[in-house]
């Protein structure tokens, strides 16, 4: 289940700007206005599993240009997050990897994801496993 779907009430949530580690304070601290989730996102389905904090403020980025993500297979990219690691408790220090971005194609082969990926989902990872940024609610 999606996490804005189980908290869609935006007083639930605060942004932290320029935290890496979940029990330092100080960090610039957002009120979220509004959370917008994606118009065709279905709570049964995997398609379209993205959402929008509309912040209360602007947050300003100084010395960032545009960004243009080119997602073409084998390109390596940065994930990042507080989840579960190997002891299967939340980190309280901000992880981070490089993975590559894999082909649709591939990942929905029979022995990946039986062709449960569509064209509206970002697939990247290590066939092989031991690097990722979620655990996945599909069955073996």
């Amino acid at each position: 289940e999606h996490s804005f779907q189980r908290f869609e009430n935006s007083s639930l949530w605060t942004v932290h700007v320029g935290l890496t580690e979940q029990l330092i304070h100080g960090a610039h601290s957002l009120a979220i206005k509004r959370i917008i989730r994606h118009p065709q996102y279905w709570q049964k389905g995997l398609d379209y599993d993205i959402a929008l904090m509309r912040l209360q403020e602007p947050l300003v980025f100084d010395g960032t240009g545009n960004v243009f993500l080119e997602f073409t297979e084998g390109t390596m990219c940065w994930i990042s997050g507080w989840g579960a690691t190997e002891e299967d408790e939340s980190s309280v220090v901000l992880h981070s990897a490089m993975i590559p971005l894999i082909s649709t194609k591939t990942c929905n082969q029979a022995d990946v994801y039986k062709g449960l990926i569509s064209s509206w989902m970002i697939c990247a990872g290590y066939l092989e496993g031991g690097i990722d940024s979620c655990q996945s609610l599909l069955d073996d």
